[in-house]
């Protein structure tokens, strides 16, 4: 009995440290890992399915807006779409901007 214990405390933690380095609820992880030990494990170590409405950031005005727009609803220009992650905050260039006219 100990054992499982152990076994499953050790999937938990686990499975919580791999969610957390992905940027996942760690707590939700590992009460995951917790009940269903190696499964969590596997599926926690999975990349990100890519989802619908993702978010990209505006190159003139630096505002957050939909991925799939072609113009940001903010500033009117025409929008290059720039993950939100390769733009760090306040570190936009306004030269690629082109205003819709």
């Amino acid at each position: 009995m100990y054992v499982y214990i152990l076994v499953a405390i050790t999937f938990a933690i686990t499975a919580s440290v791999i969610a957390y380095s992905k940027g996942r609820n760690s707590l939700g992880w590992f009460l995951a890992g917790l009940l269903i030990g190696p499964f969590a494990l596997v599926v926690a170590a999975l990349s990100p399915v890519a989802r619908e409405g993702q978010f990209s950031r505006c190159v003139a005005c630096g505002e957050i807006i939909r991925a799939e727009a072609s113009v940001c609803r903010y500033c009117g220009t025409a929008v290059e779409r720039v993950p939100l992650d390769e733009d760090p905050l306040g570190d936009h260039d306004t030269s690629e901007a082109a205003p819709v006219g």
